[in-house]
């Protein structure tokens, strides 16, 4: 698998072009700064296409780095999640392809992507996406990215097999989270007229750019978009103009349809804040400056010059007391005995529930009928 040129409508990038036509004419000229974690991601994709492609276990490249990432070793975390998702990926029992570019120029001129795996099973096409980042779980349900990769996928087979299903997977390794999602191929070509539709505004010189979490959390222009600035203004002020500032109110004094108005807005206003402040650093680190502002190393812990020196000296005075032992966690425990024998352990394990989250009520999860703050 080799790096590719990737689209300005391309699958990925769907969330910013469908929800924000003017954000393509927004990102023009601007260079994609560098991310370790998108890079990691990169690499872990490619050591699964190297497993599937050449029938290899993950932990035949423990301690490689590819060319194509110099700086990601595999490291055990790294194989063990890979070995998750080749797994699944086995577990489909059809004819597989990895790596593949689909083509859905038939509604988006210039639109393409790379699907991780497409597997056909007898009249159902599977689309699996893997995603190797520990942020949030994804939901293939209506998921864009998911569902041009299957639009590509089908307008390509579909021609000569005829489907009755798609299935969409999108497999988080690192969150231990699956989603999967059905469609039928005619919902989905009536869903690809939406996309065309929303293609064709991206293209208007005037092109809307409408701000939200999603189409603005992985957009180069945040930092310095207008319209992003100005909602944002007005996410903080709306029906806020009869406080006096020298006599604040509580927020209780708040109406509700305004504390819900915030609400919806925090993270779309935090991910903001954070991408002005590292534009601003950027140009302090390049030499350009910026008035009013530094930057100055933070707060440091004491840590070990070498840590092989200071072990051996440590032994010599403390022997066993030098070490803190530390039970092996039940995902560590399971890649060191082996799946064929998870079973052994599996009396032991529980699961218990998640610490409490404030979310929309629009989240899949079910609501806790009883709780107070003490919880959180």
């Amino acid at each position: 698998m080799s790096k590719t040129k990737h689209s300005v409508y391309g699958p990925s990038s769907a969330a910013k072009w469908l929800n924000c036509p003017g954000s393509v004419n927004a990102e023009e000229g601007l260079v994609e700064t560098e991310n370790k974690f998108a890079t990691e991601g990169s690499a872990a994709h490619h050591l699964a296409y190297m497993c599937l492609s050449e029938n290899k276990q993950p932990t035949a490249f423990l301690g490689h780095s590819f060319p194509e990432y110099p700086n990601n070793t595999v490291d055990a975390e790294m194989a063990g999640c890979i070995q998750q998702y080749v797994s699944y990926i086995y577990e489909l029992k059809g004819q597989r392809e990895f790596e593949q570019e689909v083509s859905y120029e038939e509604w988006v001129p210039g639109g393409f992507g790379t699907a991780d795996a497409i597997v056909t099973v007898d009249d159902t096409l599977h689309v699996i996406d893997l995603k190797y980042g520990k942020g949030v779980p994804v939901d293939a349900e209506k998921n864009p990215q998911g569902m041009l990769y299957a639009l590509g996928a089908l307008g390509e087979r579909g021609s000569f097999q005829g489907f009755e299903m798609v299935v969409i997977h999108i497999h988080q390794p690192r969150l231990e989270h699956v989603s999967t999602w059905e469609i039928t191929p005619d919902e989905l070509y009536e869903w690809a007229e939406y996309a065309k539709m929303r293609a064709k505004l991206c293209t208007l010189p005037s092109a809307e750019r409408i701000p939200g979490e999603y189409q603005c959390r992985w957009c180069k222009a945040k930092p310095t978009c207008y319209a992003l600035a100005a909602r944002t203004e007005h996410a903080l002020t709306r029906q806020f103009n009869e406080i006096v500032i020298s006599k604040p109110r509580s927020p209780e004094k708040l109406r509700d349809v305004d504390l819900r108005y915030v609400l919806n807005n925090k993270a779309m206003i935090i991910d903001w804040l954070n991408a002005v402040e590292k534009h601003v650093m950027g140009k302090v680190l390049s030499g350009e400056g910026f008035v009013g502002f530094k930057i100055v190393h933070g707060q440091s812990n004491r840590q070990w010059g070498d840590d092989k020196v200071a072990e051996k000296k440590l032994n010599e005075m403390l022997g066993e007391k030098a070490y803190n032992k530390k039970l092996l966690s039940v995902a560590q425990a399971e890649k060191v005995i082996g799946k064929e024998n998870k079973s052994d352990i599996s009396y032991l394990i529980v699961k218990p529930e998640g610490a409490p989250t404030f979310v929309q009520d629009t989240d899949n999860r079910e609501a806790i009928s009883s709780i107070t703050s003490d919880d959180f």
